[in-house]
């Protein structure tokens, strides 16, 4: 991609201030997560608000992190082929087996057995419209690359197609 002239995009989350924070921190130390951290502690970075800096509540997000890291590299085989055991979906309040589960304006989010997933209509159309969501995130990630192209066209065709089954 040559292209000399270009912006940064400001949100509401991503303010200039917070834009040019992360821009010093890639021209004075280079971009990593380590140094990026290191300019955040500070509480008169923009960067501050990022992060969770109470350790009690930062510990137990982190642990929540690593099991469903624990829980998202379980695999089964299937008729000789690896499958991701579990995936996180919506179910409705009545399906829930734990009244804890975090809510969404959904339902509860929890993790099921991909078999389950597979045989249920609405849990599979919920992994089918998310893998699609995921493909199109991907797609505008790498717009630039315009030898995926055809991939692009293909990542389209099905969004268009299974936009008319979104319920």
């Amino acid at each position: 991609m040559k292209q000399e002239k270009f912006q940064y995009k400001n949100t509401e989350k991503f303010t200039p201030e917070v834009i040019d924070e992360v821009l010093e921190v890639q021209k004075t130390y280079g971009l990593t997560a380590e140094n990026i951290l290191r300019k955040a502690s500070k509480k008169s970075s923009s960067l501050y608000g990022f992060f969770d800096w109470d350790d009690s509540s930062a510990g137990e997000k982190w642990r929540l992190g690593q099991a469903r890291q624990l829980i998202n590299e379980i695999k089964i085989v299937v008729d000789d082929k690896e499958l991701y055991a579990f995936e996180s979906i919506n179910v409705s309040v009545k399906d829930a087996e734990e009244p804890t589960n975090k809510k969404s304006k959904f339902g509860i989010r929890e993790y099921k057995p991909i078999v389950e997933i597979m045989n249920n209509e609405d849990y599979r159309l919920q992994l089918i419209h998310r893998a699609l969501a995921e493909a199109n995130y991907w797609k505008e990630r790498h717009a630039e690359l315009l030898e995926l192209n055809p991939i692009f066209a293909s990542i389209d065709t099905e969004k268009k197609k299974w936009q008319l089954n979104k319920r």
